[in-house]
């Protein structure tokens, strides 16, 4: 996959009001740190700049190079996206922190699990129940995988997948707790439980969802329990 190159420019200023007003005018503050760095560098890039960089990220990129312009001319730098902040009410990005990598340096980053085989699953009647999305993995930066596939094609119903069934490169290290459960295949309400359940309860169908719901909760505790 190509390097995506994201232009960047030095912030001049810091503070709450200076930043409030870079988010007015379209552009996000952020910084660059790195255990080599003295100290962190406050930096500035336009949100619209940013579309390809979040494409690439949703296509499994996790490396991209930072273009920044500091008065001097440019310089670049390869950086992770270690952390962005958001707007709880709105939504809106507030604050990106980028983490700049070195050649040979052993690097922390967070790889998408992809289900595979859910089709199968869900015509054999099974409900696949996804926990875990995302892995924490150590790995140098050119190693980091894409993606990490998960197949679960052959889960048969009540069975589940933990973080240390998972099979990832040998050049991967999985930092994420191995027992921590990833995928629970849970049997279905049936229509003869969910009008049974409307007529013991009596209440709406969407109400029974929320029993169902907490069934299945139950039922992968349940599962849980067995395999401890």
């Amino acid at each position: 996959m190509e390097r995506v190159v994201l232009p960047a420019k030095m912030r001049t200023h810091v503070g709450k009001g200076y930043a409030k007003k870079l988010r007015r005018s379209g552009v996000v503050p952020g910084v660059i740190y790195g255990p080599h760095l003295g100290a962190s560098i406050p930096v500035e890039v336009e949100l619209t700049a940013l579309k390809s960089i979040f494409h690439a990220l949703a296509e499994g990129s996790q490396i991209f190079t930072l273009e920044l312009e500091n008065g001097d001319g440019e310089k670049t730098r390869e950086v992770l996206i270690r952390a962005a902040q958001y707007d709880v009410v709105r939504g809106d990005l507030q604050h990106l922190d980028f983490y700049e990598i070195t050649r040979g340096e052993i690097v922390v980053a967070m790889v998408t699990l992809r289900l595979l085989g859910e089709e199968p699953v869900r015509k054999k009647g099974g409900v696949v129940e996804q926990m875990v999305r995302e892995l924490e993995v150590e790995c140098l930066p050119k190693d980091i995988p894409a993606r990490i596939d998960v197949d679960i094609e052959d889960l048969a119903i009540g069975g589940s997948l933990r973080v240390k069934d998972i099979s990832v490169p040998g050049e991967v290290k999985v930092l994420t707790n191995p027992e921590e459960l990833v995928v629970s295949i849970l049997s279905p309400i049936s229509d003869e439980e969910l009008e049974r359940l409307e007529e013991e309860t009596g209440v709406a169908a969407e109400e029974v969802e929320l029993v169902e719901k907490e069934r299945k909760e139950v039922a992968t505790e349940q599962q849980e329990g067995t395999q401890e």
